[in-house]
């Protein structure tokens, strides 16, 4: 199945500067998904993550008022079945590990290259897909109660 906008995921982008946020936006609607929010800090992160409910985070670790690794334990506390993608700069294994141990399902080493990020939200569409699926047979054959645009 193709990944539509319909279909595709919902993203919360997170980063205290504003070129990875266009590149990251760029990239995931090029893809047929959604951005539903963005965020320059991680209680911002967090605030938005409540609110907002997406399939998927990209952040950044390096951030004011709280920092990436803080914010992801706090999401992943909420919802154990968050699916955060760590971007950061760091290079240290040791921090690699600490956000995989609070719950990252992926960290990227930036400067990352697009075709890597690419290839991780297809790998994280196609493990999502069947939850999707289960989604929408849910509502199978039930009118859709807003109008469609």
């Amino acid at each position: 199945m193709a990944i539509t906008p319909e279909y595709g995921m919902r993203f919360l982008i997170v980063d205290d500067a504003e070129a990875p946020l266009k590149v990251l936006h760029q990239v995931i609607t090029d893809m047929g998904h959604d951005v539903v929010g963005s965020a320059r800090k991680g209680q911002e992160a967090v605030e938005a993550y409540a609110r907002l409910r997406p399939d998927v985070v990209i952040m950044d670790l390096i951030m004011p008022k709280l920092n990436g690794l803080e914010a992801l334990k706090v999401i992943c506390q909420s919802n154990a079945r968050a699916s955060v993608i760590i971007a950061s700069s760091l290079k240290s294994c040791q921090t690699a590990l600490e956000a995989e141990r609070l719950g990252a399902a992926y960290c990227l080493s930036k400067p990352f290259s697009i075709v890597q990020l690419r290839k991780i939200i297809t790998k994280l569409s196609n493990e999502m897909e069947p939850r999707r699926e289960k989604r929408s047979s849910a509502t199978a054959g039930y009118a859709n109660p807003l109008p469609s645009t």
